[in-house]
């Protein structure tokens, strides 16, 4: 049975902070993206590599509910003010850098998120 690691990120406006994430090829993992209680009415997303050229990979298209796009679920709970992406079925060539983000007018706030995989067990 593959192990799903959960991390639970903390956003503060102003603050940029990085975490590492590993998960095992064919496997998946879950990651708790925390922000600000003043943002819940905005866009959240989760985005590869560079933060200057960072492509999305899923965004909200709404509140208290789940998006779907390929590998990636993302879920906006906005009583908690967290958002939860899940990646799934992954492989090596997916370690890269990700973000977590809140669109907001000027500067995005953001994490990142260091993702390694590695071989199955």
């Amino acid at each position: 049975m593959k192990i799903i690691w959960t991390f639970t990120l903390l956003m503060i406006p102003g603050v940029v902070s990085s975490i590492s994430v590993t998960g095992y090829s064919g496997g998946g993992v879950r990651i708790k993206c925390r922000y600000d209680e003043g943002y819940t009415a905005y866009i959240k997303y989760f985005c590869r590599g560079e933060w200057s050229v960072c492509t999305d990979q899923i965004k909200t298209e709404g509140k208290n509910k789940w998006v779907h796009s390929g590998r990636f679920s993302l879920y906006d709970d906005t009583r908690a003010a967290v958002f939860t992406v899940i990646i799934r079925d992954l492989s090596e060539q997916h370690s890269d850098i990700y973000y977590c983000g809140t669109e907001r007018t000027g500067y995005d706030l953001y994490t990142e998120v260091n993702l390694k995989v590695s071989a199955g067990e």
